[in-house]
């Protein structure tokens, strides 16, 4: 089954920054992210687990620190390259455009709460989210007494960093102003008062409580992870009983020191981009205990700047495996993605 529909999105949704892909580019990645059925497999725990790389870092609290605070008549859902959103206190999602020399132009945002930035980002549904924030109809709230609000203890806040000289063509990369919203009590009406710019308004319960009931899930799209291939100097891919390495190297591609086809390279490489997500770890689901591996991929990178990349696949139940990537574990896997890729390494050796 090809989920076409879900790798279009991930390079037609436009980026704040208007950064245009060609036809070529659509189609080389698509080619390298072809989707697969997901399904079952099952080995014995692994030893030699590599060390865990580091987790990218995101900008949102360097800019909470040292933007100017902005007018809300400049923010639009274009100019925005960061939100962060906290209820009663705790976060409960940020996203910010976090671009490297070594990402595709469609996987520039990163959502850092509560994901740490290891998910690929569906950018039509965030900037959708945008708009509701930008376009949020505030009313000056008039002579209010402040304990009526409710704001002073309010713990709901929403902080978005956005590029001031936004215009339709683009703008740059860096945000350089900040709106921070705090939201209080509802009126007689039920509109919220909400304290932004200095002043104190009132906004639409709509809006408001779509804002607050955000599920990052839904704004995610539904790979493990998006590896540039031209960023890659070695995979190595373990199972129980062999590691198997795909490599590049002087213009010839290798698996397990084999010189293989393109064709063959990247056909196995793109069964690996194509494991796709299929729902959320519960909670209460038990990761601390001793588990079986299924497989294990470890991406080196040629670049000094781009992250190494350790996915673990454990078994969770007949259907599913638990994927963790950096030592994040947050998504359910098919089991039978992972029984492809083994069946197709049989079949190349």
């Amino acid at each position: 089954m090809i989920r076409m529909m879900e790798l279009e999105r991930m390079f037609a949704a436009g980026e704040a920054v208007r950064i245009r892909i060609s036809k070529t580019a659509v189609l080389t990645g698509c080619l390298l992210l072809a989707a697969i059925t997901s399904g079952g497999c099952g080995q014995k725990e692994q030893e030699n687990i590599p060390e865990i790389p580091e987790i990218e870092e995101n900008s949102l609290a360097e800019w909470e620190a040292s933007l100017e605070e902005g007018t809300i008549d400049e923010l639009s859902a274009e100019s925005i390259r960061g939100v962060s959103v906290v209820r009663e206190g705790e976060p409960l999602f940020a996203v910010s455009y976090e671009p490297r020399t070594y990402k595709n132009t469609f996987d520039c945002w990163a959502i850092s709460e509560p994901y740490q930035s290891m998910t690929v980002v569906d950018t039509e549904a965030m900037y959708a989210y945008f708009h509701v924030l930008a376009d949020m109809e505030l009313t000056p709230a008039g002579d209010v007494a402040k304990e009526q609000t409710g704001l002073a203890d309010s713990e709901d806040t929403i902080y978005a960093a956005y590029y001031k000289d936004q215009t339709p063509e683009g703008g740059q990369a860096a945000p350089d102003r900040c709106i921070s919203y705090r939201f209080g009590r509802q009126n007689g009406a039920g509109d919220y008062y909400v304290e932004a710019g200095g002043a104190v308004w009132l906004a639409d319960k709509a809006a408001v409580e779509e804002l607050f009931t955000v599920n990052p899930y839904d704004y995610i799209l539904k790979v493990v992870s998006v590896v540039g291939v031209d960023t890659i100097s070695k995979v190595e891919i373990t199972f129980a009983d062999k590691t198997h390495e795909m490599e590049i190297s002087e213009g010839k591609f290798w698996i397990d020191e084999e010189a293989v086809e393109s064709a063959q390279f990247y056909e196995l490489y793109t069964e690996l981009m194509s494991i796709f997500i299929e729902k959320e770890l519960p909670e209460d689901a038990d990761t601390d205990g001793e588990r079986e591996l299924l497989m294990t991929v470890v991406y080196h990178r040629n670049t000094e700047q781009a992250p190494g990349i350790t996915q673990r696949y454990y078994v969770y139940d007949e259907n599913y495996a638990s994927v963790q990537v950096n030592g994040t574990e947050f998504f359910l896997v098919g089991r039978e993605a992972i029984e492809i890729i083994r069946d197709s390494l049989r079949l190349l050796i």
